[in-house]
């Protein structure tokens, strides 16, 4: 390189382009950790946002008689997350034996062996699995499905409209 002059990425580089493309979707598109309610949508769990761990909630307005078009979401603290993320464990176990036709309806959230480990869990998440209304904000999310099953979710979230 001639002294005074710069790099130019993007004249250097062919590939340069669609290596950035590549770099845009990969953060674009983030983790879903948990899906704890469902309705139409994922509506309340844990994914990513900008790279951490946070709880999402999607508010129902009683007036309108459906849900925002924005959801909340706060940081987890990392002792409450490892609780969901294990009771989410147990209920996986319990979903994929039911869909194996193992396990019945009644045993629901929880296989007989887990039941008394998902209790405690329960118990020990209490009411703190929600957004903290000091510590949240309005995000908008489009979900999408990249394999099959309830941990095969991923999560771009962008601003929503004022």
């Amino acid at each position: 390189m001639a002294h005074g002059t710069t790099a130019c990425p993007a004249r250097d580089d062919p590939g340069f382009f669609a290596k950035l493309a590549l770099l845009l979707c990969i953060v674009a598109w983030e983790r879903v950790y948990t899906i704890n309610d469902f309705w139409d949508h994922p509506r309340r769990g844990v994914a990513n946002v900008s790279g951490h761990p946070h709880i999402y909630e999607s508010p129902f307005n009683k007036d309108k008689d459906d849900f925002e078009d924005f959801y909340l979401v706060s940081p987890v603290e990392p002792e409450l997350l490892a609780l969901v993320l294990e009771d989410w464990d147990i209920w996986n176990r319990w979903s994929e034996a039911f869909d194996r036709g193992e396990t019945s309806r009644e045993t629901h959230p929880a296989l007989p062996p887990d039941r008394a480990r998902h209790d405690e869990l329960t118990n020990l998440i209490g009411t703190r699995f929600k957004t903290d209304p000091a510590n949240c904000r309005k995000m908008k999310p489009k979900f999408r499905s990249v394999r099959l099953g309830w941990n095969g979710m991923e999560v771009e979230w962008s601003e929503p409209e004022r």
